[in-house]
């Protein structure tokens, strides 16, 4: 940067990167791997010819400011995913009376709290963003930087529609990375506060975003056809790019109990209803008398407005036996449950991507998916396909791949044959684009699609 604020065109670009949300976050979620593996990926080669300054603004009000050492270090390391029981048991005394509320989404609820008691400041003046950046020095969001919205930032504490205006204002270019849109084409799996808030931030990033990021062609699809109804009609400058299916592992760890199963069907996702897990629930219990060997394992916190389900869960009386719900699961632990795995299916009724989907086949593990969203592009024609609310449908599928060996044998060569995208592949993509609406060159390298 020189002396009147501006880039200086023959330094590095400046990517400013918001993870308030991600180092709040103490466990790994789709979003959180996405953030940390972009932050990491442009910090190496990928990233040649840019600066990237991760930040975070950690409270209502509060200045955005640098990470520190100990920050730092945690968002190059992925935590293990969320615990498997329920929200209510971290509640102590009050633990029986939060259960009887069932699936009030307490998290949801306190974010939402912070972001409606936000603080607006007035607008700085045009050219000039006055950001108010604390231990960050005066000026670190200079003309021609780049401002990286890859998280899920709905609930940061600065609210899009204060901060966008300001930066563009201020000729900094804002992009954002849209992992989906769920909450406004199916409102019925959300709080109406969540609702509220993302068509909020959503309208804001199509206001005022110079770039839109998707993970996916159904994703990128979906913000075309939403933006009309938000009151945008201009056209948006929309780029897939592809998310990686690799773990940065190199040795895969068993899991305790699963290590001492027959074959298992792996279900990886978070607990909630578009995720649709008791579609498998229903297929494993129909299979019970013919194959009763067959188990089912489930990888993910629980989520909200799944009460009747964890209750099936929790009372099972397979549960332990031929039923598992697994939370705090790490990397290597995964990678050998997909490697391990009979089967890997992905319910959801919905997906923006299905990265479940891209890791199983990574690890070679045969894969059936439904046809919710983006599942079938996720799924680069090596899975098996049924509609999500087809019960009969998976029992058919899981019953051919039990009882003709040779058809499972051909699944799992092509799933050993798949070459998704990596996450150097991602980095260099974001990369590409950063470059691109900075105007410091047009960037080098392909990216490998699936």
């Amino acid at each position: 940067m020189d002396s009147t604020g501006q880039r200086d065109p023959t330094g590095p670009t400046q990517v400013v990167v918001e993870v308030t949300n991600t180092l709040a976050t103490n466990f790994t979620t789709g979003i959180q791997r996405v953030v940390r593996e972009i932050v990491n990926g442009l910090d190496g080669p990928a990233g040649s010819g840019l600066e990237v300054l991760p930040v975070v603004a950690p409270s209502t009000g509060a200045d955005f400011r640098r990470l520190t050492d100990d920050e730092r270090e945690c968002l190059r390391n992925h935590p293990a995913g969320g615990p498997a029981g329920r929200r209510a048991d971290g509640f102590g005394p009050l633990s029986p009376l939060v259960r009887r509320v069932g699936d009030l989404p307490l998290t949801l609820r306190a974010r939402e709290v912070v972001a409606t008691r936000q603080a607006r400041r007035q607008e700085s003046p045009p050219g000039h963003a006055e950001l108010s950046l604390g231990p960050i020095e005066r000026g670190a969001f200079p003309a021609g930087s780049v401002f990286a919205d890859i998280e899920g930032s709905w609930y940061d504490p600065t609210p899009r529609a204060e901060l966008l205006p300001r930066l563009v204002a201020a000729q900094v270019h804002p992009f954002v990375l849209v992992h989906d849109v769920m909450p406004l084409l199916f409102p019925q799996w959300f709080t109406a506060q969540h609702v509220q808030v993302f068509r909020d931030w959503l309208t804001a990033q199509l206001r005022h975003a110079e770039l839109f990021l998707a993970n996916s062609e159904c994703t990128a699809a979906d913000l075309r056809r939403i933006a009309p109804e938000l009151g945008v009609h201009h056209q948006l400058d929309v780029q897939v790019v592809p998310l990686g299916a690799d773990h940065p592992v190199s040795n895969a760890v068993p899991v305790p109990r699963i290590d001492q199963l027959g074959p298992y069907v792996l279900v990886v996702g978070t607990l909630e209803p578009r995720k649709n897990q008791a579609v498998v629930l229903d297929a494993i219990e129909r299979l019970r008398d013919r194959h009763p060997d067959l188990a089912l394992v489930l990888v993910g916190k629980e989520g909200w407005m799944v009460d009747s389900l964890v209750r099936r869960i929790r009372s099972h009386p397979l549960l332990g036996d031929r039923i598992f719900w697994l939370g705090g699961i790490d990397d290597a632990q995964l990678a050998w449950l997909y490697q391990h795995a009979f089967l890997s299916v992905a319910p959801s009724i919905y997906e923006g991507l299905g990265v479940p989907v891209m890791e199983a086949l990574h690890h070679g593990c045969p894969t059936i998916s439904s046809t919710g969203g983006a599942l079938p592009e996720a799924g680069a024609g090596l899975s098996e396909l049924f509609d999500p609310q087809d019960v009969d449908a998976l029992v058919d599928l899981l019953t051919r791949h039990l009882e003709d060996p040779a058809h499972h044998a051909r699944q799992r060569a092509a799933a050993a044959g798949y070459a998704g995208p990596t996450w150097d592949d991602t980095a260099r993509a974001v990369a590409s684009a950063v470059r691109r609406i900075s105007g410091s060159g047009s960037g080098s390298g392909s990216v490998r699609m699936p």
